[in-house]
């Protein structure tokens, strides 16, 4: 067995290990690339819904070190669904939301991966990978979050290997996170899922558009 030293040892060997063999990768990609990034062909009016944009908290934008950000609200008279795109050419900047959560005080009681079928005209092949979060706050009030890490080529619902993909990219590449949340209407998981994957269906392609123009 291991002593908290040799423990400590591994972990050493191991971070030293991961870090020479970033920067060997790093050292053999590509010239950098430099991409235009904006969302403006995100439409206004996806399953139903109404868009409009909402202000970014300069703050956030801040702690995120992101290259891009916007967001917006979608609803009607009955139902809300709020986007945020996170885009950055460190993969660092876009964050995972199984860390985000808490600490905004809520609790995740179910985490499941997500396969789409790729949406009309996107350019890459799919399935789309992500993830599915429910949470909770203490007051009661749940919602349900569906998030998709992607890159140039492909989507991951992995922070770590979105990582591992975007250093493969040429640098300069980046990556770009669409998370979709929403109450949870009655405990109607189901149907709430089902919203967010529509809207996600709508913005995706033009979202990613920048990647391929």
């Amino acid at each position: 067995m291991l002593t908290d030293k040799g423990r400590h040892l591994v972990a050493l060997a191991l971070l030293i290990a991961g870090a020479v063999s970033a920067n060997l990768l790093w050292a053999g990609r590509a010239p950098e690339v430099h991409y235009k990034v904006n969302f403006r062909n995100v439409p206004m009016q996806v399953a139903g819904l109404q868009g409009a944009l909402k202000p970014t908290e300069q703050r956030i934008f801040a702690y995120l070190g992101a290259d891009a950000m916007q967001e917006y609200i979608y609803k009607d008279d009955k139902r809300r669904v709020d986007l945020t795109l996170v885009y950055g050419t460190d993969w660092r900047a876009v964050h995972s939301p199984l860390s985000c959560l808490p600490q905004q005080g809520w609790q995740v009681d179910e985490q499941r991966q997500l396969r789409l079928r790729a949406p009309s005209g996107c350019p890459h092949p799919g399935p789309i990978n992500g993830q599915v979060l429910r949470a909770h706050k203490p007051d009661g009030r749940e919602q349900l979050v569906l998030y998709v890490f992607a890159h140039k080529g492909g989507t991951s619902g992995d922070w770590i290997k979105q990582g591992w993909e975007v250093a493969r990219q040429p640098r300069g590449s980046g990556g770009l996170m669409v998370l979709l949340s929403m109450s949870v209407p009655r405990g109607d998981v189901k149907n709430a899922q089902s919203l967010l994957e529509e809207v996600f269906g709508g913005v995706y392609v033009p979202a990613t558009a920048f990647w391929y123009q």
